[in-house]
């Protein structure tokens, strides 16, 4: 029987396949023990829901708690998020053997909803009907309040969060910070991935979550730590691969824990001695893979925007891509449409601001344009 393939893509796959994050895991920890809500945010593929789900796993087996995931990225609007985060109390507390559980039923009585049977599979589903929803801020108490009675802290992460702000016509951002003031028993996680959008939602003083909760940034994992991790598993497989080529991969993916994860499961699937011809070739694999949806971008985006992104992605990072050195170095328009250009890439967080410098966010993405 073939090795289990130790660097997972999807998500927490248990302890064994979890590197570090100790210190996070730890603050995490801490915030919960002393009844802090806490705001963790990260750029995209840095492994934050895999903390998360790990952190709340941790809090189950220890039985210091109970936990909910919840995870609004497919939501548009406040009535979404609602049905989101009953479904997920309903996985988690509202099954039983013989379907729902009594105080479930009531309540998805307050909450408007209908229990049915799925016709293919003869499970219990839940129904919703927009003519009899009340309105999210009693569905929410409604929803607090069965969290509360459970004799054991609720500790709920809501990941995605920050599609609260995209709500349009909605007080999304004021709704949510009211029901987190209301149920001082229930702990909250809000996680999210647009950098920018979650920061500004905790810092600025006219929004409504203003230093309403501890905020945590997750960055790179520490390199150090990560090399064993990776070595560990190979040489547990039987598998060779030097310290010069997992330095490479980590230069390569500038620490984006998703990259890191990629290039090793490759290698360690198809390699058993790994060295710079094999990583190579892993390396030219994946960029050709996302060949043709990387290429898409030319014919979504304006020309100025294209060539913008381009010329950012050839440089690696960017102090100052509104100067004349860089302008003309690549050929590119006037400073006043490469910044228009720039604003719309960074709304969509296609280029994002690390520190002082400009990047592109995804690095596979950003390795992809350097060969062009």
């Amino acid at each position: 029987m073939k090795n289990t393939n130790p660097f997972n893509l999807s998500g927490f796959a248990g302890k064994a396949y979890f590197c570090d994050r100790e210190d996070e895991l730890a603050l995490l920890r801490e915030n919960v023990d002393n009844g802090r809500n806490t705001v963790l945010f990260s750029w995209r593929r840095m492994g934050k829901t895999s903390l998360v789900r790990y952190f709340l796993s941790a809090l189950e087996k220890d039985k210091q708690a109970e936990t909910l995931y919840v995870d609004l990225l497919a939501t548009r609007n406040t009535e979404e998020a609602i049905k989101a985060i009953t479904q997920a109390t309903y996985e988690r507390f509202g099954k039983t053997q013989k379907g729902f559980s009594q105080s479930f039923r009531r309540l998805i009585g307050r909450l408007g909803a209908e229990v049915g049977f799925d016709p293919v599979t003869g499970l219990p589903s839940l129904g919703f009907s927009l003519q009899h929803a009340p309105e999210p801020e009693s569905s929410l108490q409604a929803i607090g309040e069965f969290l509360s009675e459970k004799k054991k802290p609720v500790v709920i992460a809501i990941d995605e969060f920050q599609q609260i702000s995209h709500y349009l016509h909605q007080k999304g951002e004021a709704v949510f910070r009211s029901w987190m003031q209301g149920f001082p028993k229930v702990r909250f996680i809000f996680s999210g991935s647009h950098r920018g959008v979650m920061t500004s939602m905790l810092t600025s003083e006219n929004r409504p979550f203003y230093r309403s909760a501890e905020l945590m940034s997750l960055t790179a994992i520490d390199q150090g730590k990560y090399l064993i991790f990776i070595k560990n598993h190979f040489l547990k497989a039987e598998k060779k691969i030097t310290d010069e080529v997992v330095h490479s991969v980590f230069e390569w993916s500038l620490g984006q824990t998703y990259a890191v994860q990629l290039i090793c499961n490759k290698l360690f699937g198809r390699f058993d001695n790994i060295g710079k011809v094999e990583l190579h070739a892993v390396l030219n694999e994946i960029l050709d893979q996302e060949s043709s949806f990387f290429s898409q971008y030319a014919n979504l985006l304006s020309k100025t925007q294209w060539n913008v992104l381009l010329a950012i992605a050839k440089e690696g990072k960017v102090q100052n891509p509104l100067s004349s050195d860089f302008i003309n170095s690549h050929h590119l328009k006037a400073a006043s449409s490469v910044s228009t250009a720039l604003g719309m890439l960074r709304d969509k967080e296609i280029v994002v601001k690390d520190e002082k410098d400009y990047r592109v966010h995804d690095i596979i993405f950003m390795r992809w344009m350097k060969r062009l």
